[in-house]
């Protein structure tokens, strides 16, 4: 559990779990320069909006998130630093409202995977997953789902992701997750699909279902039409959710394109990821290909 590179850890606060509950034209601003590239920025953003409202949570979190953004950019000594402000910054959010999950989730993540040397801690893990689950059982069995797959035990963490399904079928969430942990853990690509289109008949908007279809038609291959089709839904809300930023999926479009042998429409599409995303090498070497 405590294998995480620095690297990696930082990037696990690169963005919110769940969208803002409340509108906050500051938190908007921050997001947005986190999704392109600039946390830098972002911190002066949060550090300001904190100083002016210390006692607002949901400032307290995009802080921490913003912290851990700029971590990505930092020499490794620095980026310890900027990973302790990132915690405290997530503590503060809990602090002021117990309720506030995403706060939780991110602190869960890096108790659980950061080394002890820099305030990793099992049972703290494990308390932030109980007070999730008394608070919701569908996202208590995600946050218990997550410290499994941090240990490795994916009998156990695939038992979560069955049981938030069993417990809420109609939901589209718990759908969600199980199909992203077929897609990325068993590469189980066929039944993850399964779990987005049964997302898809329970809400035909549900974004982040969206955006996977058409996630595994640009790695696959396979039902492009369809892929090319949801990709077009997800970026025409212009609204980011489950840590699937728009500029990601000018990037998957613009693959569904290149597999369809529509080079311009492809290059027009990685472009526009480059716009909103400029430093990403993948979609550069994408580029590449269909230039």
């Amino acid at each position: 559990m405590k294998k995480l590179s620095l690297l990696l850890l930082v990037a696990l606060f690169a963005f919110p779990l769940f969208a803002a509950e409340a509108a906050d034209p500051v938190l908007d601003q921050a997001r947005g320069l986190i999704s392109s590239g600039q946390a830098a920025k972002a911190v002066d953003v949060m550090e300001k909006a904190v100083a002016a409202k210390p006692n607002d949570a949901r400032r307290q979190f995009l802080l921490g998130v913003a912290y851990g953004a700029s971590g990505r950019e930092a020499g490794m000594f620095k980026a310890m630093s900027i990973i302790g402000k990132a915690r405290d910054a997530f503590e503060k959010a809990v602090q002021l409202d117990p309720n506030y999950l995403e706060p939780r989730f991110a602190l869960l993540e890096f108790y659980g995977m950061a080394p002890g040397v820099m305030g990793g801690d099992d049972d703290k893990a494990k308390e932030q997953a109980v007070e999730i689950r008394k608070r919701d059982a569908s996202l208590g069995h995600k946050a218990f789902a997550l410290i499994a797959e941090s240990k490795k035990d994916m009998k156990a963490a695939r038992a979560e992701y069955d049981a938030a399904v069993k417990e809420a079928p109609n939901a589209t969430k718990p759908r969600y997750w199980l199909g992203v942990y077929l897609m990325t853990t068993e590469k189980n690509y066929a039944a993850s699909a399964e779990q987005f289109n049964a997302a898809l008949n329970i809400d035909p908007n549900y974004g982040p279902a969206q955006f996977q279809i058409g996630h595994l038609a640009a790695m696959t291959g396979g039902n492009l039409a369809r892929g090319e089709e949801l990709l077009k839904k997800y970026i025409g809300t212009n609204v980011e959710s489950e840590n699937l930023p728009i500029y990601r999926a000018h990037y998957w479009l613009g693959l569904v394109y290149e597999k369809q042998g529509k080079k311009p429409e492809a290059r027009a599409q990685l472009q526009q990821s480059l716009r909103l995303r400029p430093d990403n090498k993948d979609t550069q070497e994408a580029l590449k290909r269909v230039s």
